[in-house]
């Protein structure tokens, strides 16, 4: 009887083992999450797409660019508007990892910037005392060490 040759065995077992894996992480063949897929997939998204940077022009040549008031730092609100009791918020120096709709009492402690950062869940915000304002960085609820939008609260 004539034995198979084993690296024959093997590259068939690789190539079976590569083609299962490949079609049950993306099934459909294209990419895992709709809202990441960078070019339109019909005609129709595409004269969307269209429509949306004709706007944009438009809003361009009349001036009309509420982006400009925000500035490159985010936007300024005042103190009141952060509703976190003053005693819970960080000393200066030191950052605060916050979690929204858990009670202040049940919030972890102040700690170092860094590691509040790092150590961020998704959803969280991470309270930054920075002098005369307290610099709040939103993170993505969607994914890990994305910060959607960083907001200032001025003390005065």
């Amino acid at each position: 009887m004539k034995r198979t040759p084993l690296p024959l065995l093997f590259v068939l077992l690789l190539v079976i083992i590569v083609s299962a894996c490949s079609t049950t992480r993306y099934p459909g063949g294209g990419y895992p999450d709709d809202r990441e897929y960078p070019y339109p997939r019909s005609e129709e998204e595409r004269k969307q797409r269209e429509k949306d940077r004709e706007k944009r022009d438009k809003d361009w040549e009349r001036g009309d660019r509420d982006w400009e008031e925000r500035g490159r730092e985010g936007r300024s609100y005042p103190f009141s508007a952060l509703r976190i009791p003053k005693g819970h918020l960080p000393p200066p120096g030191e950052c605060k990892v916050w979690l929204p709709g858990k009670p202040p009492g049940h919030q972890p402690p102040p700690q170092s910037c860094a590691s509040a950062i790092r150590s961020a869940p998704l959803g969280a915000w991470v309270i930054t005392h920075e002098g005369s304002r307290y610099r709040v960085s939103i993170f993505s609820r969607d994914r890990r060490n994305i910060i959607d939008e960083t907001r200032y609260y001025l003390t005065q």
